[in-house]
């Protein structure tokens, strides 16, 4: 989700759903936070990498929908689908996100809404300490190339 005001919308999901940061991307300082993805609180439980990723933008909205699929052959398989039917535009992947570790595909449907399927992320329990980084690493991928602008811009109302 894109916002605004980002430390505020942190500090709301935060407190009222209790969500813990799991990693929070940085812009020139470890002050500037630009990105943060957020996981659910279960104490010693694993729990997937996020649930939510919020970041700064002068627009508030909806980057994308994550969904994900059972594994990496369902991936591949839910690739080649959408784009023999057409209907969908490929946004970007397949590839492994760093943070996180998700490999990936992301979709924007006829209306202009994004979809990613995933799978495979990194799991964390409650004691695991936030990680920091700068935004030149920490939005790239492990493999399947950089993120294109249509996606990084893409907002829905």
């Amino acid at each position: 989700m894109a916002t605004p005001r980002l430390e505020k919308t942190l500090q709301w999901f935060r407190h009222t759903l209790g969500l813990l940061a799991t990693d929070e991307v940085f812009a020139d300082d470890e002050t500037n936070v630009v990105g943060s993805f957020n996981r659910c609180d279960l104490g010693d439980q694993h729990v997937d990498h996020h649930v939510a990723m919020f970041f700064s933008n002068e627009k508030a909205g909806l980057n994308h929908l994550a969904f994900e699929v059972v594994d990496i052959d369902d991936v591949f398989m839910g690739h080649e689908h959408l784009q023999r039917h057409g209907a969908y535009e490929h946004m970007y992947g397949v590839g492994r996100h760093l943070l996180g570790s998700q490999v990936f595909d992301y979709w924007a449907d006829p209306w202009g809404r994004v979809h990613e399927h995933w799978t495979d992320t990194d799991r964390f329990t409650a004691a695991t300490p936030v990680q920091r980084m700068d935004i030149r690493e920490g939005f790239v991928s492990q493999w399947g190339g950089e993120p294109p602008d249509k996606l990084l811009v893409r907002i829905s109302p």
